[in-house]
């Protein structure tokens, strides 16, 4: 974990995940400027959910024809240059907000593989004992980045106003794509290039279908998916109107309580990873009950603080079932197929948590909201299911 790849690896994804936040800040405050409707700030999520989607189905087909490197580098390029086209466009004063959604959309398409094959590099950087603690790190660095640049955002969004705020963001992706060249050259996929591009777009599918160790981990995230829509802002915002009758200053709370409880627990694994690896096949059950457990508390709570404290646990929780999970499945999975089956993954988790953003939505219409989150425990506690196959895959 200590060497110039990994730092490499990490430290240009950090600037790659500050560089989102802020870009995501000033486009909502964009299109809020040039609309003043609350539907089209809406729409940004839509759009860059909708283009990540397509970009993680198409990415087999780029992932048979070029180097992992090749294919980070070159996001990261593309996406300075649309966000260089962005900044013209503001520049010279277009008003038209769709095509600074269409822009919004190619430059989250670029992004769509830009995860996957990080995740993919990991398994080629770090020693095999030391991948729990590797994925920890990384999701402390992730966590901190995130939760931090939305604050950090918001304030450089005032101080520096639209136009500055995406130069920055602009000199973010150069010095991350400068960090990604950097990266050594990994194997390409073993997988026949020649089955035509409909066959390619399902390798990653047929590779989870083949390896019968990964068909649990994809029922996890599939049912985890559906079940974490509870925890959207728009739920969330509810709840705190609606069960604890307090300002929307406590929906800012609950999210940072979270927030902080996914950084502690990654920073934990890091730290504390042999103990985390070798009792793993345990953690993955006690993750699911505990989180169960603590989101039909919260369902039918009604004390503020209590709401920040099961928060808290949920994000703890929570983490340290995602970095077990990751962990598994980079040790399951051949390494030179990584990048496809996290494409996979990526297509399944985003089509379902958009499509369940909706459902719960509609839900919302004609069920109270605890009834929301006590279904959501529900699914949660539906995944110990996918987990005892996995113990017994790990024990095997």
């Amino acid at each position: 974990m200590h060497s110039n790849a990994f730092r490499n690896l990490w430290f240009g994804q950090a600037l790659a995940n500050m560089g989102d936040v802020f870009y995501i800040v000033g486009l909502i405050s964009l299109v809020y400027n040039l609309t003043g409707s609350a539907v089209y700030m809406t729409a940004v999520p839509l759009v860059i959910t909708f283009s990540r989607f397509i970009s993680s189905m198409a990415a087999p087909l780029l992932l048979n024809r070029f180097q992992m490197r090749s294919l980070i580098a070159y996001s990261q390029m593309g996406k300075t240059f649309f966000l260089c086209t962005f900044l013209l466009m503001m520049v010279v004063n277009m008003g038209n907000v769709w095509v600074y959604l269409g822009c919004a959309g190619i430059i989250s398409f670029l992004d769509g593989w830009a995860l996957p094959a990080r995740n993919s590099y990991v398994p080629y950087l770090v020693k095999r004992e030391e991948l729990m603690g590797a994925n920890g790190f990384l999701s402390t660095v992730d966590q901190t980045i995130q939760f931090s640049s939305w604050a950090l955002g918001g304030i450089l969004l005032a101080l520096l106003n639209e136009t500055n705020l995406f130069i920055a963001v602009i000199v973010l992706f150069l010095a991350s794509t400068f960090f990604m060249l950097k990266l050594p050259v990994i194997p390409m996929t073993t997988l026949e290039v020649r089955k035509v591009w409909w066959q390619q777009l399902g390798e990653g599918w047929s590779e989870v279908k083949r390896r019968k160790g990964l068909v649990p981990v994809f029922w996890i995230y599939g049912l985890e998916s559906i079940s974490g829509t509870v925890w959207i802002a728009a739920v969330l915002y509810l709840y705190v109107d609606l069960k604890l009758e307090r300002g929307e200053e406590w929906w800012g709370f609950i999210n940072s309580s979270f927030f902080i409880g996914l950084v502690l627990a990654s920073y934990a694994i890091f730290k504390l990873h042999t103990i985390f690896s070798n009792h793993r096949d345990k953690w993955l059950p006690v993750c699911m009950v505990i989180t169960s457990a603590v989101t039909i508390i919260f369902a039918w709570n009604k004390i503020a603080f209590l709401a920040l404290v099961l928060s808290f646990l949920f994000g703890v929780f929570d983490q340290i079932k995602n970095v077990v999970l990751q962990t598994y499945l980079q040790e399951t999975a051949p390494p030179q197929e990584l990048g496809k089956i996290y494409a996979a993954q990526g297509a399944l988790t985003t089509l379902l948590f958009g499509l369940s953003s909706v459902g719960v939505g509609l839900l919302l219409e004609v069920l109270h909201i605890s009834v929301i989150f006590s279904l959501s425990a529900l699914l949660l506690l539906s995944t110990l299911i996918p987990v005892r196959v996995m113990q017994k895959n790990i024990k095997a």
